[in-house]
């Protein structure tokens, strides 16, 4: 009796083993799962902040080749624009309450309209720039696929400049939607700008697009 009571205990006890390593390993298994999204997504930012600096390294490249006409120059800003640049995206968030009042057919347009805006807007301004200096600072996570690049552009005189890069990765690449220079983001202003021409418009943006095309 006294071998069937200790039998009984030893199984028992061989029970409590045996379910503690289960729970130990489960809770292992799980700290793991939620560790995999959380490294995958420490790899994106690398990838995220590697883009911005290729490309911020390509811009500064092309203003200070002085070897490039103007012509060339704009077209080569132009092609680092749609490389880098989710357009569409910029020209959504600018439009802000209206795109949603706005027909497909309206919006093709204006997003053309603004595209064709962007790139005169800076082309009028490229002989003002060479010699720039751009550096990366860091990265952090913004939203669902969505990061924050801190970098520092200096110019020829010394004076540097904060520029945060909101960056948003869409089918495996990576696009910017939003450039904050000193803490103003390049949306927010375009969006209180466009918002202001449309409400003179009574709600319509065609002069809006008529603006953009006349710049």
């Amino acid at each position: 009796m006294v071998h069937v009571v200790f039998m009984l205990k030893l199984i028992k006890m061989m029970i409590k083993t045996v379910t503690s390593l289960f729970k130990l390993r489960t809770k292992i298994f799980i700290l793991l799962f939620c560790l995999i999204p959380n490294l995958s997504q420490a790899d994106d930012a690398t990838k995220a902040l590697n883009f911005v600096k290729e490309l911020g390294d390509k811009a500064v490249q092309m203003l200070a080749d002085n070897s490039l006409s103007e012509e060339k120059k704009i077209s080569k800003f132009e092609q680092l624009l749609d490389e880098g640049f989710d357009v569409p995206l910029i020209a959504r968030y600018a439009l802000g309450k209206y795109w949603r009042k706005t027909s497909t057919q309206k919006r093709k347009e204006y997003i053309k309209s603004f595209h064709n805006f962007i790139v005169d807007s800076y082309a009028a301004r490229l002989g003002q720039f060479g010699g720039e200096k751009f550096f990366t600072k860091g990265v952090r996570i913004d939203g669902k696929k969505g990061f924050i690049i801190n970098s520092i552009i200096e110019t020829p005189g010394g004076t540097k400049v904060q520029v945060d890069w909101r960056v948003k990765q869409k089918n495996k690449t990576f696009k910017i939607y939003d450039v904050i220079i000193e803490g103003i983001s390049m949306v927010i202003t375009q969006r209180d700008e466009f918002s202001s021409i449309i409400q003179r418009s009574n709600g319509n943006i065609d002069k809006l697009i008529e603006k953009l095309n006349k710049f």
